[in-house]
């Protein structure tokens, strides 16, 4: 079951917490145009567990990504910000509007401590941008040039409707002990 603090959190806060609300993510070093990555949609966490449970999270997200440090803005619905994840190279840091603030060593572990879950932050770092990434790849299948399937890590990937930065449609899906995940995330811009 997801952890109750991450539930509340995504369901109680009102439209009027803005960006201001969270406390402020350090300022990243000066990049190019070609070093910024820049994503933003909806995303839906499922997972069925095997005693027949069902958790289910809904909202949107802001992906801000430099060479230096990667921030990620979840938001309710509505579009208020619920939490920021900010990651570096030492690692990585939530921050709730109301100011409290919980560390990891890195972004996957973090959002498996809060919600129970693992979910795939860092590979979603390349996933995002139409890319593999650094692990051991199966069943890749690839698409004008570009990967439309494979299993990394395992999660089962499949990204569709590229535009010029990458897949607008990713959708990834993992079977474990005891439960079954899937995320679904669609890029508006």
């Amino acid at each position: 079951m997801l952890k109750r603090r991450f539930v509340q959190c995504l369901t109680s806060v009102v439209v009027l917490v803005g960006l201001n609300a969270c406390a402020v993510a350090p300022k990243p070093a000066v990049t190019t145009a070609a070093e910024q990555f820049q994503r933003s949609g909806r995303f839906a966490l499922s997972v069925d567990n095997a005693d027949g449970k069902k958790d289910a999270v809904q909202g949107g997200f802001q992906w801000s990504q430099t060479a230096h440090q990667l921030q990620l803005d979840l938001n309710n619905p509505m579009g208020a910000i619920l939490a920021r994840v900010v990651v570096t190279t030492q690692g990585a840091m939530l921050q709730y509007p109301d100011g409290q603030v919980e560390y990891a060593s890195s972004p996957d572990a973090l959002v498996e401590q809060l919600i129970g879950y693992v979910i795939p932050v860092e590979g979603m770092r390349d996933w995002l941008q139409g890319q593999t990434g650094a692990g051991s790849v199966s069943e890749l299948k690839m698409e004008q040039g570009k990967p439309s399937y494979f299993q990394q890590d395992g999660w089962r990937v499949r990204m569709q409707r590229y535009d010029d930065a990458g897949p607008r449609l990713l959708q990834m899906n993992r079977n474990q002990a005891q439960q079954s995940i899937s995320v679904r995330v669609v890029v508006d811009y």
